[in-house]
């Protein structure tokens, strides 16, 4: 992005204040085509399973959303209670998103009608299926879920599914409704590269990460909206070679009247009169020739009002016959007011539950002191007492590098990272790791461990297989 970098994309991307908490109970829709099966759990302890998308929930509500007949089924998102959620919304990554509607729709029991979606209630409550599915990791679900014995979907039907439910959540979900007002909002963009265009991975490798010449695979801008400028901070930028930031091109101060940018879309389109729920979600696939440069992708962006963070996912869909290259890439942006940046404290009593082939372990853990300890014994509860954290298992969580910072929390794009780390000093190894922020303070979310084995394919294109796969619940 150059030194004036709001583009029509960019300008879509300012965030909101949240609407005023109220204690009554509101009806939420999970919609990607109305979905009727999930079993929903929210924090003020309301229950149930979605009927055409429908589940109830209060303001300041976070809800947990199963493949499941409750609780126990396998988890696919916590995030905070809104009127409208969609997979998009449901998680960090573009290809989670993706392959969350595959597997929705694989499991849909009338696929004839893609109107609504009604999940195969005696396959998700069937025990050993439930084992197989926990295994599984949406990010990479074709070499993940082979042990399923279902059909799946391909990515091209799941993507013109999603572009269909956000026209039916555009005609039905309309509302003159204000969520945010950008004016004066001082707002942060973090984008994390996740693949280049040729498809490979795009890997932060902590061994280098003190390193003075080492780029890494994100950067940030900051930026202002005012009633007669957009007012452009000094930052890292965004600008990378490949899967490397680029830090030859810095954004530096700029003010530019909110003029030229008449006509744009997203947030500088509603700014003058305030945004609402649909200026600022929406998921769109792109087949069109940009001044030479093809683009064939999809663009989702989700704002979620309580937490106040705004997602922005690019994942390129491949060749086709416009376009001749791997096209391949992927990033993910997050963007928030400033004065909101919220650092998640990682230091207390974790519960980490694991998935690994057919096992299932709860170990809990305590970080505290640049350490990791691990209680001797395992259960469904961890104890409080720090005292009796004694078995020091630091290395063999150091992927878990934030673990180092001097203020003893992690920032967003820490948590949100494939990162190349190196067990007993020398063996190479590699986690993704993800986090969504829930609740007001951020603090809610469930974090993901993806631990990964890297495979290179002949024409270049890397990717992952998941041997193992852990959620991290804060005690």
């Amino acid at each position: 992005m150059k030194n004036k970098p709001f583009s029509a994309l960019l300008l879509m991307l300012f965030l909101g204040t949240p609407s005023v908490t109220h204690a009554e109970i509101k009806t939420g829709y999970f919609i990607d085509s109305p979905v009727t099966g999930l079993y929903y759990q929210t924090s003020s302890q309301l229950s149930g399973t979605t009927n055409k998308g429908a589940f109830e929930y209060r303001t300041g509500d976070v809800v947990r959303f199963f493949l499941g007949t409750d609780e126990n089924g396998y988890l696919i998102s916590t995030l905070s209670g809104q009127e409208v959620v969609t997979p998009t919304l449901a998680t960090t990554t573009p290809s989670k998103s993706i392959n969350l509607t595959r597997l929705l729709l694989s499991l849909d029991s009338s696929p004839s009608n893609r109107d609504e979606i009604t999940l195969a209630s005696k396959m998700l409550s069937n025990v050993d299926f439930q084992q197989r599915l926990k295994q599984i990791d949406l990010n990479v679900l074709d070499s993940s879920s082979k042990e399923l014995n279902i059909d799946l979907v391909s990515v091209k039907e799941a993507v013109e599914h999603l572009n269909l439910s956000q026209q039916y959540i555009e005609d039905n979900f309309t509302s003159d409704d204000i969520i945010y007002e950008p004016v004066n909002k001082h707002l942060k963009h973090i984008i994390i590269k996740k693949k280049d265009w040729q498809g490979r991975m795009c890997a932060y490798d902590i061994k280098y990460q003190h390193h003075p010449r080492y780029r890494p695979s994100f950067g940030n801008m900051e930026y202002t909206v005012t009633d007669t400028h957009l007012i452009q901070y000094p930052s890292a930028g965004d600008y990378f070679n490949g899967c490397e930031l680029d830090t030859s091109h810095p954004m530096i101060a700029d003010k530019s009247p909110i003029s030229e940018f008449e006509g744009f879309g997203g947030m500088i389109g509603c700014a003058a009169t305030g945004c609402t729920r649909n200026d600022l979600n929406g998921f769109t696939l792109d087949d069109y020739n940009d001044e030479g440069d093809w683009k064939y992708r999809t663009i989702a962006m989700n704002f979620d009002p309580e937490t106040e963070l705004m997602m922005e996912k690019i994942q390129g869909l491949g060749p086709n016959e416009h376009v001749r290259h791997q096209n391949r890439g992927e990033q993910i942006a997050f963007i928030y007011p400033i004065d909101k940046e919220e650092k998640i404290p990682f230091e207390g009593i974790w519960q980490q539950t694991q998935y690994h082939g057919q096992k299932i372990g709860k170990h809990c853990l305590l970080v505290k002191n640049h350490q990791v300890l691990k209680h001797p014994k395992t259960g469904k509860t961890c104890s409080k007492n720090e005292e009796q954290y004694t078995l020091n298992v630091t290395k063999d969580y150091a992927d878990m590098w934030w673990v180092n910072n001097k203020d003893n929390s992690a920032q967003l794009e820490q948590m949100n990272l494939l990162v190349r780390w190196y067990l007993n000093g020398n063996q190479v190894q590699h986690t993704t790791w993800e986090y969504l922020p829930a609740g007001r303070d951020w603090k809610q979310g469930v974090l993901y461990r993806y631990r990964q084995t890297l495979q290179r394919q002949p024409n270049g294109i890397e990717t992952m297989d998941t041997f193992s796969v852990s959620e991290f619940s804060k005690i």
